[in-house]
């Protein structure tokens, strides 16, 4: 499953201890990035908000919150957790249901 997820720190991330984790994490390889069930494909920082979007893909809700969780209790940051479909997902689909209207 893909999965949306938009975050945004507290005070548009003026904390210095959030920009300095979210720098550490990059310099570290981003070690949570990859574990079985989960993966980042995608990630941008708006850094003039202090958030930003990942698009990940897991197998559950539970692998996303897997990875955000510690965000979210360390910083206090708000993450929305949109489900997403690929465009071959998205096409299929529109395709099952317009046969099941016919």
């Amino acid at each position: 499953m893909r999965f949306v997820c938009n975050w945004s720190a507290p005070d548009a991330g003026r904390d210095p201890g959030y920009a300095s984790a979210c720098v550490g994490y990059m310099n570290s390889g981003k070690p949570m990035d990859q574990f079985d069930g989960f993966q980042v494909v995608s990630r941008v920082f708006y850094p003039q908000s202090g958030g930003g979007m990942m698009l990940v893909e897991a197998n559950s809700l539970w692998h996303v919150y897997q990875f955000t969780g510690p965000w979210t209790k360390a910083f206090g940051v708000s993450i929305d957790v949109i489900p997403a479909l690929s465009d071959e997902e998205f096409v299929s689909a529109e395709a099952a249901i317009a046969a099941a209207q016919s």
